[in-house]
């Protein structure tokens, strides 16, 4: 094996799911200086249902009983990386703006790349040219993503009003969402990325141009020096491996202008044997049932409460 065509085989090898997608799930919408974010798989599309693997989980409020499923695929992803098999996790819901601490360690490659471009005595065109095809690719990527990420409907405002909801996982993790109701509509309802952007064939144009310009920028790099071909292939690693340190280390969510974390008061971690004791936990705290009988905890016959009248109405899982 020619090991001179690693670089250009590391740059067309496609990932299941790049890093700089779930960057972007768990920072909310994209800025435009992500585009010098690089990483190996850039050519992949992005399918909002690989972040949750395919997994919309009942939801239930437990102020009203209201039964929903949390279609919003970064949130499920969120909660899925949380969620702890037989433990009731509380999670706090407001306004707030994404981790910034992470944020140089996610440049960081990037910059030195340019670094060693502006100050090295000689600069390989091909490389440059490759670099450039790249660069346009991932503004042609944020600019669709923006588009697609942009505050949407999420029903009508109720100020003032508290909401808490009970996320039912797979493998038993138990979610529990607690916040203004307007803050939860904003992070649970609808999807991830709009299905009908203000332009939609202008932004899907723009995903469709921004994954040919990367087996471009493969073809370019072919003609570069063995050099310049190792320095921009060790740069695109650096940076592939900092966006998967900085998302294993980022411990909130941020979407449309709110923040989902884990709470700090105490009990915001509660273990249980059976899930029946977890349902039971929270009617006493609560005062109703209907919402764990819609949910299919338990059975209409032992609703004690006797509030909220669920009409024997189960939401099966």
């Amino acid at each position: 094996m020619d090991w001179r065509l690693l670089p250009i085989l590391l740059l067309a090898a496609p990932s299941a799911i790049p890093p700089t997608h779930i960057y972007t799930a768990l920072n909310g919408r994209p800025r435009y200086l992500d585009s010098f974010l690089f990483c190996l798989g850039m050519q992949t599309p992005l399918s909002p249902n690989t972040l949750n693997a395919g997994e919309y989980p009942a939801c239930a409020a437990l102020t009203n009983g209201h039964v929903f499923r949390v279609e919003n695929q970064a949130t499920v992803m969120y909660l899925q990386r949380l969620a702890r098999t037989g433990h009731l996790l509380t999670l706090e819901v407001g306004y707030g703006s994404p981790q910034r601490e992470n944020r140089p360690l996610v440049y960081a490659p990037a910059s030195a790349l340019l670094s060693s471009l502006i100050f090295h005595g000689t600069i390989d065109p091909y490389v440059l040219i490759t670099i450039l095809i790249l660069l346009s690719s991932r503004l042609l990527s944020i600019a669709s993503l923006r588009a697609r990420t942009a505050p949407s409907w999420h029903g009508a405002s109720e100020p003032g009003v508290q909401g808490d909801l009970l996320v039912l996982l797979a493998e038993d993790g138990w979610i529990r969402l607690k916040g203004a109701v307007d803050d939860l509509k904003a992070v649970t309802s609808g999807s991830w990325l709009s299905r009908r952007p203000h332009n939609p064939r202008l932004a899907d144009a723009m995903d469709w141009t921004a994954r040919l310009l990367v087996y471009f920028s493969i073809v370019v790099l072919a003609n570069a020096s063995d050099q310049g071909k190792m320095g921009l292939a060790v740069s695109i690693l650096l940076g592939h491996a900092s966006l998967a340190l900085v998302n294993a280390r980022t411990e909130q969510l941020a979407m449309n202008d709110r923040i989902i974390k884990v709470s700090q008061l105490p009990g915001s971690v509660k273990k249980y044997s059976r899930r029946l004791e977890m349902a039971e936990d929270l009617v006493k705290e609560v005062g109703r049932s209907d919402f764990a009988v819609r949910l299919g905890i338990i059975k209409p016959d032992t609703d004690r409460q006797g509030q909220g009248a669920p009409d024997n109405e189960v939401v099966t899982m």
